[in-house]
């Protein structure tokens, strides 16, 4: 079309999916308003060309009335006029004369909604627009009135699940009335729709299509348990502005359908519902020069419109990738066609759940073989069909439908729906204007005090040591908290070895933060060995320098713990630095990210208060957390990349567990558990007798289900997740711990958080990804090993059911807990823990030795009397054993159990107290008994003093293991028998490696 040429030509449409196919000739289009018709620059994928249509002039309205009864009365075949033409017509304007409106014939109503379904040129059904039935509502005027005729609409609607096509029509919009009255309006984009929660972090929960109404409805008082699938109430402004929201009725709300899928259960699992019928009722009818802003119009679904429209829209639910994980496919890559098929799985589930609901619902393919032959008819009865390519091809399966290969034009007649301004443009606040000039004279006001502000920064300097990636990661928060009010650097502890690099970092720094690991028995990380050198040789000088000391370190190494960074503190003071803040602590048995960020935040606020000009605390740390879905990753090779190279994680099998205990109660039990060794070890020693094995417990299921129910915004189930957090709102989001990526719900609940230590938080509502950041992580325990490697590849564990208060309540310990309910079977993470801080025994088999343990204190002595055993059964002499043992009960006593057999070939004594019991109550035993008294086992010794004396004299060895108040009674009073006896001291044995020690709790 040349430019000016106002004629609108016939447009040929050809259909490309059947070679030499004859072109379909469009005429209609020539009714159509929009300027130049198909050839005016190509909008098709625009949602909306305007922001929604106002009043009509009055030259627009008569105009509009004029075409709406040439084509009323010329549709002799869906018309059925009251009156002549002429009769109306002069009728009409009468009307329009005196009162400035005119109103429809219910007749008209009805003709005008049915053909403007007819005429809407984004829909695929309307192939059945002559069944739609049309209820005026026009006399509804207040907003209760027009609620109920909404839900006697959606009633008739739904039919039983047979949906029957519906419409209302409420009172239009008189032109005469305020030029920014919406009229009646129902603010819901559709009646059936679902809330969207946005939460603290910025996720959504629900449908983010609907957060802006979700928030208007609660300004109305409206107060929604949060959730996925919450549906939203309706919110009506009346014809006199008055605005009020009314929640759906219960078997109204009960018009929704469970999504499941017939073989795949993954999908099932989901949870995921839609609302049975799509009742849009935000745009307005508009027809002969009449608008009515509250039309309620309702149909049935086309499956793809539920599936990927709106469940895996990236801007709705999208659930792409949770539901591709679900389905355990390949999501690395597009080239895997994953997303094909989430995309028919999950929309064969939607039509498979509505057939199962018998909820009318179309497929997509029948749907488009449905338009096809009502285009083709609309073509050759009415010259023309208005149609969006884009929103009639469905998003799925597109090329396997005629409409795909099918040219259309869009284009738009009369009556017709359009689309109106939302909510958000009514209800918004007026803007105050501010001129330009006041405007830039502000914001350069800012910036100068921002430049002097700046300028009088003060920096700080973070220094990590690590052997692994903590002290790095832990370095990266503290910048990202520092970083808002003063200059911050990041180093590594090689950059200071040198004098002159460490002169620099003094003169440019004024406060120096060390976040330093201790590896190993108590050394420094790899990149911190010269540097540590140095400091111990006395090579460097600090003088002047401000720092302070975060410490890391392990209490499975208790005599050595943080040694480095304790090193690092005490040294640099020594060489002249300034201690500023006193050393802090992370202990990775424990909370240690905790234990860190209370640290460094204490800091901060230090240093806001002394550093920043005015003082004061110039942003508050708040954290953020949020899920975020991620690949697969095994518990087992969480757990070892959480352990590194140290030790090998172990999937342990329980394979057998004895009760130790006579009186009905599981107090002491031994577990004995199977390994799998791996070709490569055969022929060397996982572990020694007075070693231990490191469990990784679980949370008992009952707790976690209290828990979960307590939560909100709860993760799919079965699906990969990474937590994420922020420091502060403007702050970048960080992985929470690289180790815990890759995890399910199910194994953050049962493996991650320690549910025995509940943050001191509210839980009723609070969202599941914070209430994992603040929840301390379970803790390894380690159990002494009670018996020798074998070549069953089994290993036994002495556990004791651990109790202890907690805010009032009796708590049972989680590990011990998590053990006692274990099954034969049952997997269990570990890994072999070698120490030098260990027991050992002596080399030579034939020395005697004592052991002094009380309780569970006697695990690894098992393994000291097992390898005696093995000695003995191989030849070789063994020593006697004195065994001195203590419980609460007589029947608490397990000697018997685990004795038995080792005392066909050993020599062993015991010696027995009973905190609890009466020494009439014990009856006998199998093995040599000379002592049993109510009393504690160091009592015992006293009486026993002979023994002591003698077993030191012959170059015997003494263990003690136990609880650390009953260890240091038991150490006590054997200094006090050596002392008196002059056969030794016992510093004397200490540094022997004659007395050793183990003690816990």
């Amino acid at each position: 079309m040349r430019t000016g040429d106002t004629t609108k030509k016939n447009i040929e449409l050809y259909d490309y999916s059947k070679a030499g196919s004859i072109p379909s000739t469009d005429s209609l289009f020539g009714e159509s308003r929009d300027k130049d018709g198909p050839l005016a620059p190509c909008q098709a994928s625009k949602m909306l060309l305007h922001p929604g249509r106002g009043p009509l002039s009055e030259t627009e309205a008569i105009t509009q009335m004029k075409q709406f009864f040439n084509s009323y009365y010329a549709d002799t075949d869906n018309s059925n006029p009251e009156k002549a033409k002429e009769d109306r017509l002069e009728e009409v304007m009468a009307m329009i004369e005196a009162e400035g409106d005119y109103k429809h014939t219910y007749d008209e109503l009805s003709w005008s909604a049915k053909t403007a379904w007819r005429n809407a040129p984004r829909c695929v059904g309307r192939h059945i627009w002559r069944t739609l039935r049309v209820v005026d509502a026009r006399d509804c005027l207040s907003c209760r009135e027009i609620f109920d005729a909404i839900c006697k609409s959606l009633r008739l609607a739904f039919n039983d699940g047979l949906i029957q096509p519906h419409a209302a029509v409420f009172g239009q919009r008189h032109r005469n009335s305020k030029q920014k009255s919406p009229g009646i309006r129902v603010w819901n984009g559709v009646l059936l729709s679902f809330a969207g929660f946005m939460k603290e972090n910025g996720d959504i929960i629900g449908d983010p299509k609907n957060v802006s109404l979700t928030n208007l409805a609660m300004s109305f008082g409206w107060e929604p348990k949060v959730g996925n699938f919450v549906l939203l109430p309706i919110v009506i402004t009346d014809a006199n502005e008055k605005t009020e929201i009314f929640e759906l009725p219960a078997d109204i709300k009960a018009y929704t359908v469970n999504i499941s899928h017939p073989t795949e259960p993954g999908i099932t699992n989901l949870g995921l519902k839609w609302y049975a019928i799509p009742s849009v009722s935000s745009m307005m009818l508009e027809a002969g020069g009449v608008q009515y802003t509250c039309t309620q119009i309702a149909g049935y679904f086309q499956d793809t419109e539920i599936s990927v429209m709106n469940l895996l829209g990236e801007s709705r639910y999208n659930l792409m990738e949770p539901i591709g994980r679900k389905l355990k496919l390949d999501v690395s890559k597009n080239s895997t066609y994953w997303k094909c098929t989430v995309a028919t799985e999950l929309t064969r589930a939607v039509y498979h759940s509505f057939q199962l609901a018998g909820v009318t619902m179309d497929d997509h393919i029948s749907l488009s073989d449905k338009f096809n032959s009502f285009m083709k008819e609309e073509i050759r009865t009415r010259g023309g069909c208005p149609a969006d390519w884009l929103w009639i091809v469905p998003p799925l399966s597109s090329g396997l439908t005629p409409n795909f290969h099918h040219e259309m034009l869009r284009y738009t007649l009369s009556p017709s729906y359009e689309y109106q301004s939302g909510p958000e443009d009514y209800f918004k606040k007026p803007i105050t204007k501010v001129k330009f000039y006041a405007l830039t004279r502000t914001i350069m006001c800012f910036i100068n005090m921002m430049r002097k502000s700046i300028k009088k920064r003060k920096r700080i300097t973070f220094v990590y040591a690590t052997e692994g990636n903590t002290a790095f990661t832990y370095a990266k928060t503290a910048e990202s908290l520092f970083v808002k009010a003063f200059y911050v650097s990041v180093l590594p502890i090689t950059a200071l070895t040198e004098k002159d690099e460490l002169k620099k970092c003094i003169s440019d720094t004024d406060l120096c933060v060390f976040i330093a690991s201790t590896f190993g028995e108590g050394g420094p990380p790899s990149m911190a060995e010269e540097f540590n050198k140095k400091l111990r040789d006395k090579l460097y000088d600090f003088g002047g320098l401000k720092y302070t000391v975060f410490a890391l370190g392990s209490t499975h190494y208790a005599k050595t713990f943080a040694r480095f960074g304790k090193l690092i503190d005490s040294e640099v003071e020594a060489a002249g630095g300034i201690r500023y803040e006193k050393i802090g602590f992370g202990n990775d048995q424990s909370n240690q990210k905790a234990e860190f960020e209370t640290w460094i935040e204490g800091l901060y606020n230090r240093c806001c208060d002394e550093f920043l000009p005015g003082g004061g605390r110039s942003v508050e740390g708040k954290r953020l957390y949020r899920w975020r879905y991620c690949s697969a990753k095994s518990l087992s090779k969480s757990f070892q990349e959480a352990q590194g190279d140290a030790h090998k994680v172990y999937e342990f099998s329980l394979e057998k567990k004895t009760n130790l205990t006579t009186d009905g109660t599981d107090k002491y039990m031994l577990l004995t558990l199977s390994y799998k060794r791996e070709p490569e070890m055969n022929g060397t020693e996982l572990f020694l007798p007075g070693q231990h094995i490191g469990i990784f417990p679980k949370n008992i299921s009952s707790r976690k289900d209290q828990v979960l129910k307590e939560l909100s915004d709860v993760p799919f189930e079965g699906i990969p997740l990474s937590l994420e957090e922020k420091i502060a709102v403007h702050e970048p989001w960080r992985v929470w711990d690289n180790n815990r990526s890759g995890l399910t719900l199910t194994e953050w609940f049962d493996n991650i958080v320690d549910l025995n230590r509940l943050p001191n938080i509210q839980r009723k509502g609070l969202d599941s990804a914070t209430f994992f950041g603040k929840t301390p992580a379970i803790k390894r325990r380690l159990y002494s090993i009670a018996s020798c490697q074998n070549k069953n590849n089994t290993v036994d564990i002495l556990i004791a059911m651990h109790e202890f208060q907690l805010n009032g309540k009796t708590l049972t310990g989680l590990a011990s807990n998590f053990l006692r309910h274990a099954t034969p079977g049952e997997k269990i993470l570990g890994y072999f823990s070698k120490t030098n801080g260990q027991m050992v025994l002596p080399p030579d088999p034939s020395i005697p030795i004592i052991l002094v343990s009380s309780g569970s204190g006697f695990a690894p002595f098992m393994s000291f009397i097992k390898a005696r055993e093995q000695a003995s059964r191989s030849g070789k002499k063994a020593g006697r054993i004195y065994i001195f043992h203590g419980v609460r009960y007589v029947e608490w006593d397990f000697l018997e159990q685990l004795l038995k057999k080792a005392s066909r070939v050993l020599e062993m004594t015991t010696f027995r107290a009973y905190s609890r019991s009466y020494p009439h109550e014990f009856r006998g035993s199998c093995l040599e008994t000379r002592a049993v008294i109510i009393g504690y086992v160091q009592d015992l010794l006293g009486g026993q003093e002979d023994v002591v004396a003698g077993v030191c004299r012959e170059g015997g060895y003494i263990y003690a293991c136990g609880g650390g108040k009953v260890v240091a009674a038991v150490q006590g009073r054997l200094e006090k028998i050596l002392q008196d006896r002059g056969c030794s001291t016992m510093q004397k044995l200490i540094a022997s490696g004659r007395y050793q020690e183990e003690k816990f709790g």
